[in-house]
């Protein structure tokens, strides 16, 4: 586990190089752009010298560095605010919307691909089956558009661009991200589901299964009590990788539903050539895909200890 701890930093560590030194790279003048056209020759050189664009770029990376790593990824070019500030109110609704349709993923992949597996070559399965293409070929963007059309204003279920801060009303909050959360989930749901089935299948035809079996238990205990066990191994990392893909996809699906995040403010911050928030959102998301791959490798010790002897 220490050499996966080492190697962690050491990717965290080439990210937080490569997004500096690109964004440093990237013609243009921050300097300029926070003085915008009145700007003369004098108050850009004082401004550039406040902002310490005039030092080298090995210094100036050592500073925003231990900054960052001190929680102060520095002040936002457009706003002229701190940019650990600026995401304070977005981050969490962005965590909310990417973790809710996780556990929606969850909840509805694997007792569906249990039951999917258990039905093999019925109508359920063979349903199932167009039906997880048809889900799989809409992108998440369209899926949210029809959920909103649908349930917003031909149901009336939600009022679309009502967004509800989690601060005024935390329930109303979860309300709301019910559907934009249903719109990521979904087409990942049907992939899961799949791969679930065939893993179950293939563990169904062990030896192991005919001897639970043989002890008198039930389809649904023999397949849940021992059959997941071991066919869950593949899925747990395609959840992981799931998991960290619903972050992307919260970027559309935030546009699509009004919803004042993390991905709404990215795009924004990425037009306006926003360097310091840019680079606290990519970091933030590296850090966040690193921790989740750790996680998984825990994961899998829980799952079968004979996997990951070396640390």
């Amino acid at each position: 586990m220490l050499r996966k701890l080492i190697s962690a930093a050491a990717t965290l560590f080439a990210v937080s190089v490569l997004v500096f030194g690109a964004f440093a790279l990237i013609p243009g003048d921050p300097a300029l752009k926070k003085l915008g056209t009145q700007a003369t020759q004098e108050s850009l050189a004082r401004m550039r010298e406040q902002m310490g664009l005039n030092a080298p770029l090995p210094v100036r990376y050592a500073r925003w560095a231990v900054h960052f790593i001190n929680g102060d990824p520095g002040t936002s070019y457009s706003y002229d605010i701190p940019v650990r500030t600026l995401l304070g109110d977005k981050l969490p609704v962005t965590l909310a919307l990417v973790l809710f349709s996780f556990v929606l993923l969850i909840v509805i992949s694997i007792p569906l691909g249990i039951r999917h597996a258990k039905y093999e070559g019925r109508l359920f399965d063979r349903v199932f089956l167009v039906l997880g293409q048809i889900v799989m070929a809409i992108p998440p963007f369209f899926l949210g558009i029809l959920l909103t059309w649908f349930f917003g204003i031909v149901l009336r279920v939600f009022t679309p661009g009502g967004y509800v801060s989690y601060r005024q009303d935390p329930a109303g909050f979860l309300a709301y991200l019910f559907f934009p959360a249903l719109a990521i989930a979904l087409p990942r749901v049907a992939m899961t589901v799949k791969l679930l089935r065939a893993e179950v299948l293939k563990e169904a035809t062990k030896d192991y299964v005919r001897t639970a079996y043989s002890r008198g238990n039930s389809t649904m205990s023999v397949l849940y009590r021992h059959v997941l066990k071991n066919a869950f191994l593949p899925v747990l990392t395609f959840l992981a990788m799931n998991l960290t893909d619903m972050v992307a996809g919260s970027v559309v699906i935030e546009q699509v539903f009004g919803i004042p995040g993390i991905g709404r403010f990215l795009l924004v911050s990425i037009l306006g050539r926003d360097h310091p928030v840019v680079e606290a959102i990519i970091m933030g998301l590296a850090a966040f895909i690193i921790g989740v791959n750790l996680l998984t490798d825990l994961c899998y010790r829980l799952i079968d200890p004979r996997i990951g002897g070396e640390s």
